[in-house]
């Protein structure tokens, strides 16, 4: 069966509300979106690095299901619910989404040769 991630880069958008809006991810997010066909695991992230990322934090929803898209829109769905329900922060941006399906190693068989050009080391000052 085919396995996904779909990412999700988030900010909060009030400062003053970073400590609630993380605990409201973490303690009621995830656990609601959980609901979403072939969900596996959820897991967050906070960029060490805020200034050379699209986002402050990242939310990696992995997915073991025959049809990966169905189950994002499924989880958007909730998440959608979430909203008319009074369950959704009103602090949360989300920055950039991706879905990724994962590649089978077995698909690809191994090289018969790897003969690429050696890398020369660079001169010192270069490196």
């Amino acid at each position: 069966m085919p396995k996904g991630i779909y990412l999700i880069f988030t900010e909060c958008t009030d400062p003053s509300r970073e400590e609630e809006f993380n605990r409201w991810y973490s303690r009621t997010h995830l656990p609601d979106l959980s609901a979403a066909q072939g969900w596996v695991r959820s897991r967050r992230f906070v960029n060490l690095r805020p200034n050379d990322g699209p986002s402050a934090y990242l939310a990696a929803y992995e997915f073991d299901s025959p049809d990966i898209e169905a189950s994002i829109a499924d989880q958007r769905s909730i998440a959608r619910e979430t909203v008319t329900q009074g369950r959704h922060i009103d602090c949360l941006r989300a920055v950039r989404l991706s879905a990724f399906q994962e590649i089978d190693p077995r698909a690809h068989p191994p090289l018969e040769r790897l003969d690429y050009p050696r890398v020369r080391e660079a001169p010192p000052g270069q490196r």
